[in-house]
């Protein structure tokens, strides 16, 4: 089992669980997982603890939603009698509860993305961030998970509260001082004991042997073996099943790509500069001034989007750009798997390098 560091632990009931969110929910919006129809989840803002599931695969949409929203307003104009530019409202305190190890992981790599990249920091994202407080839930992986191939199995940074299922409850992690705070609301808070700290170090280890999907190679190796596969036939069999319909990068928690654009009422008196959710796999997203579009055929696109997460970001960054949640793959309308695509292309590079 990976080594874990020790924190602050506590042992809580299902209702204390609700009482913790409950105490939550007085002072900031909360999203949390709920449940959609028979075998769907999603993020939804909740009015009532009750409203929140404890255990789900995972959502369809991420809480990157919170964050980065699909759509949003960067700033509202009036032109007459004179020019009035509004900024949007400044957000008030946001509390994300249930965020699974990968969607923390994702938060992130989005933190690196949208504050730190370029030395930019994108003053929305930033405004929202701040005011953020995350309860982390752990969770087991199924057929469409791949988390411990990418090193996300097991994160806890970015949470301030972490819970993990021990039979009837959860042991809490407190993490950060607002996470102390809000397990310090919860009076009947007590000591796991030694038989529910047993089943709590025991999830990695459950993790990694549950994780049916895998890549096969570490994700520090992929910028190169994809580099050697940049003509492969994989990329042009894969283009010939996808639909271009972007719905990969749609639920996708560490995409960020956006556009941007002016909206102006018909009586040209007002309008807002409004952005929104772009795709790398739209026919249009490269198309430049002049007409050119420099990514205008399908395997082209589909390459990219490999690359963009496992190449051009895994160097930038120092690790890939996915967190193995499996949404894009159950999402894939033409059913094509991010791991086997991968997996592919990886198994080309070994045996050109093996000849």
């Amino acid at each position: 089992m990976r080594d874990r560091q020790v924190r602050p632990l506590s042992a809580l009931s299902p209702d204390e669980v609700g009482r913790l969110l409950a105490r939550a929910m007085e002072s900031a919006s909360v999203l949390a997982p709920v449940r959609r129809g028979r075998s769907s989840f999603a993020f939804a803002w909740i009015q009532d603890p009750a409203e929140a599931v404890f255990s789900y695969p995972r959502t369809i949409l991420p809480p990157k939603q919170a964050l980065l929203p699909p759509r949003e307003d960067l700033f509202t104009f009036e032109r007459a009698p004179e020019p009035v530019i509004r900024p949007p409202a400044a957000p008030g305190p946001i509390t994300l509860f249930g965020v699974h190890p990968c969607d923390l992981a994702a938060i992130g790599q989005l933190d690196w993305a949208m504050q730190s990249r370029h030395d930019i920091t994108d003053p929305n994202y930033a405004a929202r961030r701040a005011e953020t407080t995350i309860i982390g839930l752990e969770c087991l992986p199924d057929e469409y998970c791949f988390c411990p191939s990418v090193g996300t199995a097991n994160t806890r940074e970015g949470a301030d509260l972490f819970l993990t299922p021990i039979g009837d409850g959860f042991v809490a992690e407190a993490l950060t001082e607002k996470g102390n705070a809000l397990l310090g609301s919860v009076e009947e808070a007590r000591p796991p004991t030694p038989e529910e700290l047993a089943v709590w170090k025991g999830w990695a280890d459950n993790k990694e042997s549950r994780a049916s999907r895998r890549l096969e190679a570490r994700p520090e190796e992929l910028p190169d073996l994809l580099e050697a596969e940049y003509e492969s036939e994989v990329w042009e069999a894969t283009a010939a099943r996808c639909y271009g319909c972007g719905t990969c990068t749609s639920v996708c928690p560490t995409c960020f790509c956006f556009d941007v654009e002016d909206m102006v009422e018909v009586g040209l008196a007002s309008g807002a500069r409004r952005r929104q959710y772009d795709s790398c796999q739209f026919p249009d997203f490269a198309l430049v001034a002049g007409g050119h579009n420099f990514r205008g055929e399908r395997p082209d696109r589909v390459r990219h989007r490999w690359f963009r997460k496992f190449v051009y970001l895994n160097r930038e960054h120092g690790r890939a750009f996915c967190v193995g949640c499996g949404r894009c793959t159950k999402a894939c309308t033409a059913d094509i798997g991010l791991v086997e695509v991968l997996n592919a292309v990886i198994a080309e590079a070994r045996r050109e390098e093996a000849e």
